[in-house]
């Protein structure tokens, strides 16, 4: 049975959320603060617009809807959702205050609310995680994400919007991480970092680096893992692999190359809003998203404390 969704927030995103849930489900809904945006999709979707959730949730029978709102303002959306009895996909970085967030887990035993971690549904992801094994043990793995600055400000720096994709990928593929060093450059901002380099160590002994900053003009957005026996590298956005093996014959040493290219990439939006709708049990739950937020807090928390302590040149 196709479920009956909407989506808070008319942005770039939040219409990208549109488009999807008109192809696997029945979206009768869109809400935004400003009338024009909300009245545009609408039209767009042949959906009702509204400017006010409450006001929404009151008129439409709605089973799940997407948050796509400022960072700050997602956990008040979204307990507006929950006291609904609407199982809510919050939008990563799911707030810019913890305690905003953990009191949202008082209804996760009625609704369901998964954070939006887009990157985990990447197809590439799966085929990285296969080849893993072949790579023999893991002692280091690397991503870089970055590009231009955003045009919309949020209120939150280059952690909590890009880094924090890495972030829950490397929780997911290594596990838990003991520790953390970061250094950071507030270039356009005195508050909020646009350049971030964190290393991260994990309890398996891996060390983990993530590059993250809205200063190059142009995007890439790529993870590498380096093990015993040869490398992994991944291209989230082509969704291609290189598999690039060390080998030994004869007592000479050769490099094997083995390339993965998918015939045609598949959006991970798609695969995650049809799990969210339709799965039985949850890839990601709210406190995977509670320990990731709290991770990257702590990050940014660090990083800025760094900067007051340097000394102004």
């Amino acid at each position: 049975m196709r479920k009956k969704t909407a989506v808070i927030g008319c942005g770039w995103f939040g219409s990208a959320h549109c488009r999807v849930y008109s192809s696997i489900s029945d979206l009768v809904a869109v809400c935004d603060v400003d009338d024009k945006k909300a009245k545009k999709l609408s039209e767009e979707y042949r959906a009702n617009w509204y400017t006010d959730p409450v006001e929404m949730f009151e008129k439409e029978n709605v089973d799940a809807v997407s948050v796509v709102v400022p960072p700050e303002h997602i956990p008040r959306v979204t307990k507006v959702a929950a006291e609904y009895g609407v199982d809510v996909l919050m939008e990563k970085p799911l707030g810019t205050r913890l305690d905003d967030v953990k009191n949202l887990m008082k209804y996760t035993k009625k609704v369901r609310i998964m954070p939006g971690f887009i990157e985990l549904f990447n197809p590439m992801l799966d085929v990285l995680v296969e080849n893993l094994e072949n790579i023999g043990d893991t002692l280091i793995v690397s991503t870089k994400r970055i590009g231009l600055m955003p045009r919309r400000h949020w209120q939150i720096g280059v952690i909590l919007d890009l880094a924090f994709h890495d972030l829950y990928v490397l929780d997911r593929l290594f596990g838990d991480v003991r520790g953390f060093h970061v250094t950071a450059s507030y270039i356009h901002d005195d508050k909020f970092e646009d350049y971030a380099i964190i290393i991260l160590e994990f309890k398996n002994g891996i060390k983990g680096l993530i590059e993250a900053n809205w200063l190059t003009p142009f995007k890439e957005r790529k993870i590498r893992v380096y093990g015993s026996k040869g490398t992994l590298e991944g291209d989230f956005i082509t969704q291609e692999i290189r598999l690039l093996l060390g080998l030994e014959k004869n007592l000479k040493f050769f490099n094997r190359e083995i390339s993965y290219k998918p015939i045609r990439t598949i959006e991970p939006l798609k695969i995650e809003l049809e799990k969210f709708l339709y799965e039985e049990e949850d890839i990601v739950t709210l406190e995977d998203g509670i320990r990731i937020l709290e991770l990257a807090l702590n990050i940014c928390k660090k990083a800025y404390e760094t900067k007051k302590a340097m000394p102004e040149t």
